[in-house]
């Protein structure tokens, strides 16, 4: 798991965890080809908590399967969530980075 020290006033910077980013890098591609529909929500509902909205399912069920059957290695991402439990700010700035690489052509 990712070492964080003093959540409360760490800023998220993805220079801090490479093994994170490329997972992220590899998660980008392999989903590339993927509807758009809830896109981000999915990803990054699945990789905070291990959940997905019933709604987002059905509306793009081939990306929630690929994402719910672990063929992507998203263990360092998932850590960082984890270890940022308690820090809003740090995670609110860690969600918007995966939202903007998801995005991101």
């Amino acid at each position: 798991m990712p070492q964080i020290d003093n959540m409360n006033n760490e800023k998220f910077d993805s220079a801090n965890y490479p093994r994170a980013m490329s997972e992220l890098s590899a998660l980008k591609r392999g989903t590339s080809d993927t509807p758009v529909y809830f896109k981000v929500e999915i990803i990054v509902s699945f990789l905070k908590n291990h959940s997905l909205n019933v709604a987002w399912v059905e509306a793009n069920p081939s990306l929630s399967r690929m994402i719910t059957s672990g063929f992507f290695k998203t263990s360092n991402l998932e850590s960082i969530f984890d270890a940022g439990r308690n820090s809003k700010s740090f995670l609110k700035e860690y969600e918007a980075y995966i939202s903007n690489q998801i995005l991101e052509n």
